[in-house]
């Protein structure tokens, strides 16, 4: 933190954003990952519990060779 306050302070780098997009904590964010390590499919939150329906999550993980559905950004 002292290293990062002494860079903001030489206008070496930028101080962080007052307020953050998606608030103080960010915003969520889903990924189906395969065994191998690979993503399967992600989903980027557009709110605090935007998250994947059990439903969505089930047809993901039953049919992973189908193209993702809309909304999970694949």
């Amino acid at each position: 933190m002292l290293r990062s306050s002494w860079a903001v302070l030489r206008g070496r780098e930028r101080p962080p954003a007052a307020v953050p997009h998606g608030g103080r904590f960010g915003l969520p964010a889903d990924f189906l990952i395969a065994p191998d390590g690979s993503v399967l499919a992600s989903r980027h939150g557009e709110h605090v519990y935007d998250q994947w329906s059990v439903d969505e999550l089930l047809r993901l993980v039953t049919s992973p060779s189908t193209p993702p559905a809309p909304g999970t950004g694949g």
